[in-house]
């Protein structure tokens, strides 16, 4: 995976977690060897998801069958199984995404304490989640070099889409990213905007996606019993829901969530009508 396709070490990670349970369910049916596995066990792994989401069992499954393909391909299990892995029912347009009130957004923003360091880089990051729907791992690696202070732009590389995304640089982001690198940001020489303020200051580690400073948020705001998402998602949504209500026309949403098809915008863009 990492040398013919390129996939980054977090998918790997994903990859060798997915095989990993894969593995101790045939321990577990006393198969040790790839080359007694028959096409019924592998369907009873696949028939039994425990209390993971459609989504998440897909992609499993899609790991799982891959893996499948390549011991047959390459390490001389007779009979390829791939066709055995079965997996859940997912319509990829189906349910509607979890979205805040913007009663409940404007709480979310004004509960933050930002007399201290850390209170002005999470809400930096907030703002960032909530103005342009940036997604966690792109404000994660967003760099000093990014910011176009003089052309009031925001330029940077996405790392989902690896295609290049120019925001206008909103006056109150530009006070909240100033606020924090004049009086929050530690002294390093890290490029990336948000590091961690314990000692080294270095970026966040890539498999995290902030979803504590949310979780964080939340709870300030009173909001924290609400059922729902909880991650930084939970703003991506909630704009691309109040742009549709807006009337802003579908290609523009999708633009300004760097999206590159307008079908995955549409999955971010489904609403509750009135009956």
């Amino acid at each position: 995976l990492n040398q013919h396709r390129g996939v980054s070490e977090k998918t790997l990670r994903k990859n060798a977690f997915v095989l990993g349970e894969f593995t101790k369910f045939l321990d577990h049916i006393n198969i040790h060897n790839l080359k007694n596995l028959r096409a019924k066990g592998i369907h009873d792994f696949s028939m039994n998801p425990g209390n993971r989401k459609p989504v998440t069992w897909v992609s499993y499954m899609g790991i799982v069958r891959r893996f499948l393909k390549y011991v047959f391909l390459r390490e001389g299990v007779e009979q390829d199984l791939s066709f055995a892995v079965g997996g859940a029912k997912y319509f990829r347009h189906a349910g509607l995404h979890d979205v805040l009130t913007e009663s409940e957004l404007n709480q979310i923003l004004g509960c933050v304490d930002r007399s201290n360091a850390i209170g002005r880089r999470d809400y930096a990051i907030l703002l960032l989640a909530a103005r342009y729907g940036m997604r966690p791992s792109d404000i994660r690696q967003i760099r000093l070099d990014d910011i176009q202070w003089r052309r009031n732009k925001i330029v940077f590389r996405q790392s989902k889409t690896g295609k290049q995304l120019i925001l206008p640089l909103l006056p109150e982001v530009s006070k909240a990213l100033i606020d924090y690198l004049r009086d929050g940001r530690p002294s390093t020489q890290v490029r990336n905007i948000f590091i961690r303020h314990k000692a080294p200051f270095e970026p966040f580690v890539p498999d995290n996606n902030l979803s504590r400073i949310m979780i964080n948020a939340l709870r300030r705001a009173g909001l924290d019993q609400r059922r729902g998402s909880r991650g930084l998602y939970l703003l991506r949504h909630t704009l691309a829901t109040r742009m549709l209500g807006a009337n802003v026309p579908i290609k523009m949403i999708g633009d300004i969530l760097g999206h590159t098809s307008t079908d995955s915008t549409l999955s971010y863009t489904k609403i509750d009508l009135p009956n």
